[in-house]
């Protein structure tokens, strides 16, 4: 696993050396598809613990995006959500234009949120694993292609973080009864 991890923050890191130079190929991107992959990369770190994850979609959300550039973002923010929640959930809801990941982990100080934003400051310094940067990319993924990223978090209760995606298009989903 650490492995994994240093070559997506190398990856990572590339991806963003590129970009500022030479900018990356658009195309469009079912951020559904790319969710649903970085869900199953990230659940075996729910491995020994007692945590329940589910994708839940009202709507199939298409981006124009580097596909890479999405699952960078989205695969930092569902590692953030399993690796701090210890019981619990980790849910991932896709709406019309928005994605929310909600976890029912540690959680954040409210003043402490707007700190995890900068490179390697982390939350929980307890907890092994992360470099501390993860929050920095997504801030300059999210900066760079206008999908404005928001978290709530409450120590004890856990972390909802919302990515908008203003150009979005989106298709209903067929309701399940």
């Amino acid at each position: 696993r650490a492995v994994r991890d240093m070559e997506e923050l190398t990856s990572a890191f590339l991806l963003l050396a590129r970009e500022s130079q030479t900018g990356l190929p658009l195309e469009s991107i079912c951020v559904n598809d790319v969710l649903a992959e970085e869900l199953d990369r990230a659940r075996p770190l729910a491995a020994g613990k007692a945590i329940d994850s589910r994708l839940d979609a009202t709507h199939r959300l298409h981006v124009d995006a580097p596909e890479k550039v999405l699952a960078v973002l989205l695969g930092n923010l569902l590692r953030n959500a399993f690796s701090y929640t210890d019981t619990g959930e980790v849910t991932v809801e896709v709406g019309a234009a928005s994605v929310v990941i909600r976890d029912t982990g540690v959680g954040i100080a409210p003043g402490q949120v707007h700190a995890m934003y900068k490179p390697f400051v982390r939350g929980d310094t307890g907890r092994h694993g992360g470099h501390g940067v993860g929050l920095t990319i997504v801030r300059r993924l999210s900066d760079r292609f206008g999908w404005p990223v928001s978290i709530d978090s409450h120590p004890g209760v856990g972390t909802r973080v919302e990515i908008r995606f203003p150009k979005a298009r989106s298709e209903p989903l067929a309701s399940k009864q």
